[in-house]
């Protein structure tokens, strides 16, 4: 079933979809389409596409898809949303086991599912909710916010903060230019490129950051090894300190520097080895 609005403006996104997957593009566009088709010939799709809520409000689309009936031998595919809209638009998706995905350029976009996998390729502010399912962000040009369960979490280039929280899994992050904001179980964290901040509390799991040139890196970990590059001809200020584990540093001790980057480390591990060197 398709639907198609006309939206010169970008609009205001609103998705409810319990099992399948939805698909956000944003385009050069003044239409906005809904198209709702059943997965695998699930043999229940069609009448809850009939009994689908598509609508337009103003600047707002709203797609509020039903709960599925259970089909033959229990078994639910679920229903696929795709969905175009003008670059900018801002997006409000929420599921339960359905996957999200996004391309093109959004406004702010908020995404939440229970276990299905959330994958963002350009937004202006992310806010994103997972239990399980994992997540990639590619770019937002302010700030992100993501809380998972169990969840691996890969997030590109962010502009402004970043706010991580997972019970177990691994990260890895290209670029945040501001602060970023670390809290796992479990789980390693890469980190490409340092920017204002890395701030990184950790159970168990390793922490690595590649490079850094200004700013503060402050990591605690319970068991995990921690390792910190520091940009050839960057200054050090040093505060590491570990119970069971060595720590290992390439940084020559000199006197404060009077001018030019510098970057202060604060590091605590329990049982982890610290490794500090140039990059």
């Amino acid at each position: 079933m398709n639907h198609t609005f006309h939206t010169p403006e970008p609009v205001v996104l609103r998705v409810e979809l319990r099992e399948g997957a939805v698909r956000v593009l944003a385009e050069e566009t003044d239409t906005t389409t809904v198209e709702l088709t059943g997965r695998h010939g699930d043999p229940g799709a069609e009448s809850t596409i009939e009994a689908a809520r598509v609508e337009q409000r103003g600047n707002e689309i709203i797609v509020m898809v039903p709960k599925m009936k259970m089909g033959l031998f229990g078994s639910q595919s679920g229903i696929t949303a795709t969905i175009t809209v003008p670059v900018d638009s801002s997006a409000h998706l929420t599921t339960k086991s359905a996957d999200i995905e996004t391309t093109g350029v959004l406004g702010d976009l908020s995404a939440t599912t229970g276990s299905g996998e959330i994958r963002v390729q350009h937004a202006a502010e992310a806010t994103i909710r997972t239990g399980s399912g994992d997540v990639d962000l590619g770019t937002a040009t302010r700030d992100c916010d993501i809380k998972g369960g169990s969840s691996d979490v890969k997030i590109g280039h962010v502009a402004g903060n970043a706010t991580v929280m997972t019970g177990s899994g691994d990260m890895v992050v290209d670029t945040v230019v501001g602060v970023l904001k670390v809290k796992a179980g479990s789980g390693d964290l890469l980190v490409k490129s340092g920017g204002a901040g890395v701030d990184a509390v950790a159970g168990s799991g390793d922490l690595l950051v590649k490079r850094v040139d200004h700013g503060r890196v402050k990591a605690r970990t319970g068991s995990g090894d921690v390792s910190v590059g520091v940009a050839e001809g960057t200054a050090a200020y040093l505060d590491v300190s570990t119970v069971t584990g060595d720590v290992v540093s390439e940084l020559q001790s000199s006197e404060e520097p009077q001018d030019g980057p510098t970057v202060e480390l604060i590091i605590q591990s329990g049982s982890g080895d610290v490794v500090l060197q140039r990059a």
